[in-house]
């Protein structure tokens, strides 16, 4: 009883780990059940035998696994998409500084990949646990979900840049972050970014959870969002425009 006692505190100590990062950035919402992450009430799904909805993607044991692609693995139980994003499929413009794209190694870094795994409109969003799931979502037209579709990140906002210094290149980016959003007050651009290494090579990667909470439904607005869209308050928390 007691070893089985201290593997359980040392899984609950990895899962917070792992998560809490992002957990502080987060306001109280009203959770995923019930949200659009929520397999169980999605028109079409195959809800989970035991109605469970964190079981669409974490398992407390026998976690998946990807290989060298999967940097981040929050207990995963979704299959995951293993395509590698070439870098001519990733966002390029005029507008966004060439030395931040060639630092894209990785556009999935951290989180992005778990995204990925539901919206590349491939994998069933109710598939968890190797049961398959009957629900793919495959468009990437407005209001489509499908964000990878194709393995193609080209037409959508840049990810997987290291947003240190980032104010430094481009001026149009707040250093402080302007929102409304209690959980954000006082925070700073780099603290959006999911944190790799240490010292001096420690790096803050523009990820998909820089922009979504995955987990609160509704918590400041649609779509997960960390700010209200009203007035582009949520582009200019960070764009100084």
């Amino acid at each position: 009883m007691k070893q089985k006692i201290v593997i359980m505190t040392a899984l609950a100590a990895l899962t917070l780990g792992t998560t809490l990062a992002f957990g502080e950035l987060t306001a109280d919402g009203g959770g995923v059940v019930g949200s659009k992450h929520d397999m169980n009430v999605l028109v079409g799904a195959k809800p989970d035998s035991k109605g469970r909805v964190c079981a669409f993607c974490h398992t407390p044991h026998h976690k998946l696994e990807s290989g060298a692609l999967l940097d981040y693995n929050p207990l995963w139980s979704h299959t995951i998409n293993n395509t590698a994003v070439i870098s001519q499929n990733t966002y390029k413009s005029v507008t966004f500084d060439s030395q931040d794209q060639m630092s894209i190694t990785d556009p999935l870094t951290g989180p992005s990949r778990l995204c990925m795994s539901c919206h590349d409109g491939i994998i069933a969003v109710d598939q968890h646990y190797g049961i398959a799931g009957t629900v793919v979502k495959d468009s990437d037209s407005f209001g489509g979900i499908a964000i990878y579709k194709g393995s193609d990140l080209s037409n959508d906002h840049p990810i997987g840049f290291d947003l240190n210094g980032i104010t430094g290149r481009d001026g149009g980016i707040r250093t402080d972050l302007l929102t409304t959003n209690p959980a954000l007050k006082d925070k700073k651009i780099q603290d959006l970014g999911f944190k790799t290494g240490v010292g001096v090579v420690s790096v803050s990667i523009m990820t998909c959870a820089s922009c979504h909470d995955v987990h609160n439904k509704d918590n400041v607005d649609s779509a997960f969002l960390y700010e209200v869209q009203a007035g582009s308050k949520f582009c200019l928390m960070c764009h100084d425009k």
